[in-house]
């Protein structure tokens, strides 16, 4: 019997890719570029819409050095995902939610909520970032 990739939960996937969200979140706290760089799907396939410029559509080495850059002017960061969502496709997994954060930046504290979508695919039995988008989460919406 096929599995009905809409109707099945993938219970233990959305578990491995929780447990990989919270991966993701401890390598950005330990400003560790290379392991998180190595939670994305690495090549052409690769895509992210941030919401800090530039605002075109990057690429996985842009992304990568964007992310790095951004997060290396940060400190005493604070960030979770509030109502996130988990849903497994087969291979694929799209996660929603809201990314909020609270740190420091040239001494001066900043804080912020960013509405979230990241694609994840399954390759070679690894969770792996294909996609991401971020954008403001302005009031009233």
């Amino acid at each position: 019997m096929d599995t009905d990739i809409v109707a099945d939960t993938f219970e233990s996937s959305q578990a491995a890719v929780a447990a990989r969200i919270d991966e993701i979140l401890d390598a950005v706290f330990a400003k560790d570029f290379d392991r998180l760089e190595s939670y994305h799907l690495a090549g052409p396939k690769c895509t992210k819409f941030d919401d800090a410029e530039p605002l075109d559509r990057q690429d996985a080495e842009t992304s990568a050095r964007m992310e790095a850059e951004q997060f290396a002017a940060v400190e005493e960061l604070q960030a979770r995902f509030d109502d996130l969502k988990i849903d497994v496709f087969g291979p694929v997994a799209i996660t929603t939610g809201t990314f909020v954060w609270d740190c420091t930046v040239d001494g001066h504290p900043v804080s912020g909520r960013t509405r979230s979508t990241v694609v994840f695919v399954e390759h070679a039995g690894q969770w792996l970032i294909a996609h991401e988008h971020h954008s403001p989460f302005v009031a009233g919406s």
